[in-house]
């Protein structure tokens, strides 16, 4: 996956330290793409630093950011130590967005 540029850097949501609470997000409506490392750089965190919550090395957060298939529980880990959540969405045909979870 191609690097971001800084414009559409300048577009993920920023994200206050002390609280990981977003401050401002992208335009309603508007998606953007990007690879595990732009979202770590754009939450102003290290590899070391998310090696640290994942309890893992340095060399591991590398490789998952430049692997090609991950598992869904390492990408909802991943994204709990960036502040996130990770959805996993279903779009259909003519549009339909389904969200998967688990049934209450």
């Amino acid at each position: 996956m191609k690097r971001p540029s800084k414009a559409s850097l300048r577009e993920i949501p920023e994200l206050d330290s002390r609280s990981a609470s977003i401050r401002r997000g992208p335009k309603p409506g508007r998606t953007l793409v990007l690879s595990l490392r732009a979202m770590r750089e754009a939450a102003g965190k290290t590899q070391v630093d998310l090696a640290r919550a994942l309890d893992t090395d340095q060399a591991e957060v590398s490789r998952l950011e430049r692997r090609d298939d991950s598992r869904l529980s390492t990408l909802r880990k991943y994204a709990e130590a960036l502040g996130a959540e990770c959805e996993v969405t279903f779009v259909f045909g003519g549009g339909q967005r389904i969200i998967l979870g688990d049934p209450e």
